[in-house]
């Protein structure tokens, strides 16, 4: 039978002849005795390459039978184990699950979602600025005059006066005030007025700029300039979001690699255990020395510190998962038992992969940039007004009004509503700042704020093409490297396989042996290591092209 690593079978007896005879024996596959004198140095050798030979073949016969019928389940994860001995949550979380909770409940996503909505309400506050805006006011006034000669003697006045009136601004850029004005006076002292006056007045003006300050472009342009920079907000937000997922998605290949890095650690420790094992059983048959187990002690402790740094190594990729995928609400967060249920191993096929379809979509979708274009045009705008405010002032007003003055109220009001006593007027008002240096100042600047946006967009553009086909060029590479290292531990656990054989019939060494259990770890751990690289490629080739999104709820 077959048993660990090598070949063991029962004792058996081979003889030949040649000048007189000799025997051969095995016992419980280790040792050898020989009898007879007259075997020369050649039948030896061809004896343990006939050895070797045997021993390889009868491996490969029972390793299929016993994989088949007597597989073995792997050991428990003590991540898993200590779960389950305290009844610890265990958490069963496929890749689209953790997407989804990450989406949700990650604290730096929670953050960043309020980015948008502040840009948002800054755009309400740009629109507020066209809305009507109703004001009043009220006032009291008292004043005494001095006698100056008889016929302007000492005059007390009064007054009362109130304003209330509506005024919007338009997107032209004019501005329209309605208002009603009334009034009190009293004055005592004089001769000449009545005791008592009230008034009402209906005023409309409009003061229109015509230069600087007019028309629809510039007045909207606080306007469009809170869209676009709403709209780059939510694409960086989208970003954001990305970013968070490609990070959501390492880790969780992270964590299971670090458990099936505990499996190949394990597997090697076992080997290394086995080869103890035949090392005592030779020494106990005094073919080897006793101190000959020391090099295979040291392997096997070397082997139980790999294991306990990979054991550490689950834990730590645990936290990092739960980082990302928790707020920190439930206070057992901590205490989960994260057990990934999406398999690593893959099998891709090495197939050609076109660059230019992919690099077309990541110019459209990428949010960087959108979001620079966004960047692009709200400079643009800005460039609008800047021009704008290097020409002088030229304001069209206009005004009209009806008033009324009466020895009683009503009488007042009446005469204004009837426009009894109606007054217009236009007029035409000119401004401009000698020099104007700082409008051309601000003109050139922002002038030179759109080229800057714009050569940042062009870079992000070069940039972008160059992490698609990065991106392509990787998962093509790591689908090669994954079938060149299955080769690997395939031929590497044929040799470990071959040198235990032949060290146990005597034609190699304990050493060889360790130096195939490294071999068949490392190149283990390779394949295992490019399954995990691939598997991030997948995910990394649609954060190039912006179409890393978590799936929706089901």
């Amino acid at each position: 039978m077959a048993r660990g690593c090598g070949f063991v079978g029962p004792r058996r007896r081979l003889t030949a002849r040649r000048r007189g005879s000799f025997s051969l024996g095995f016992d419980n596959g280790v040792g050898y005795h020989r009898r007879g004198s007259h075997l020369n140095g050649m039948a030896r050798e061809a004896l343990r390459a006939f050895l070797v030979l045997l021993g390889v073949a009868l491996s490969a016969r029972l390793q299929p039978a016993q994989a088949a019928g007597a597989a073995t389940p792997p050991p428990p994860i003590p991540v898993d184990a200590e779960a389950d001995r305290r009844g610890t949550p265990v958490r069963l979380l496929s890749l689209e699950e953790v997407l989804q909770l990450g989406r949700l409940h990650n604290v730096g996503l929670r953050a960043a979602e309020l980015l948008p909505q502040q840009a948002r309400l800054d755009v309400v506050f740009a629109e507020a600025g066209f809305e009507p805006e109703l004001y009043g006011s009220v006032g009291y006034a008292d004043s005494q005059s001095p006698a100056r000669n008889l016929f302007q003697p000492s005059v007390t006045t009064k007054t009362l006066d109130a304003a209330l009136g509506w005024r919007q601004r338009v997107v032209t850029g004019g501005l329209f005030d309605l208002a009603f004005r009334p009034a009190r006076f009293e004055s005592s002292g004089s001769t000449a007025f009545p005791d008592r006056q009230y008034s009402s007045e209906w005023s409309a003006t409009f003061r229109q700029p015509l230069l600087r300050g007019a028309w629809t472009d510039y007045n909207l342009a606080p306007i469009t300039t809170a869209r676009f920079l709403e709209s780059q907000a939510n694409h960086q937000f989208e970003r954001v979001v990305q970013d968070t997922l490609l990070q959501i998605v390492q880790a969780y290949w992270e964590l299971v690699f670090a458990r099936e890095n505990w499996r190949v650690v394990g597997s090697a420790l076992a080997v290394a255990l086995e080869q103890l094992r035949i090392t005592d059983e030779r020494i106990r048959v005094r073919e080897l020395a006793a101190r000959d187990r020391v090099a295979d002690e040291s392997e096997v402790a070397r082997r139980r510190e790999e294991l306990i740094v990979a054991e550490n190594a689950i834990r730590a990729r645990e936290d990092a998962l739960r980082q990302l995928l928790f707020d920190g609400s439930d206070p057992q967060l901590w205490n989960f038992n994260l057990r990934p249920t999406s398999a690593i191993t893959v099998a891709p096929l090495v197939e050609e992969i076109a660059f230019a379809p992919l690099v077309e979509v990541a110019l459209l979708q990428r949010p960087d940039l959108r979001s620079l274009r966004s960047a692009v045009a709200a400079a643009e705008v800005a460039q609008v007004e800047a021009d704008r405010d290097t020409l002088p002032s030229l304001d069209l007003i206009g005004g009209y009004s009806s008033d009324g003055v009466r020895d009683q109220f009503n009488p007042a009001f009446n005469d204004s509503i009837d426009q009894q006593y109606p007054d217009w007027s236009v007029r035409l008002e000119f401004s401009i700042p000698v020099g104007n240096h700082a409008a051309w100042s601000r003109r050139q600047r922002a002038a030179l704020e759109v080229e800057r946006q714009r050569r940042e967009l062009h870079a992000a553009t070069l940039e972008v093409t160059k992490e698609v086909r990065e991106a392509v060029r990787n998962l093509q590479s790591l689908a090669q490297s994954i079938a060149a290292s299955g080769e690997s531990v395939r031929l590497a656990t044929t040799n470990l396989e071959t040198e235990q054989v032949k060290l146990r019939v005597g034609s190699s060494t304990a050493f060889e042996v360790q130096r195939r259990i490294q071999d068949l770890s490392e190149a283990q751990s390779r394949h295992l290591r490019n399954q995990l690289d691939y598997r991030v490629a997948q995910s990394r080739l649609l954060y190039v092209q912006g179409l890393l999104r978590a799936p929706a709820a089901r």
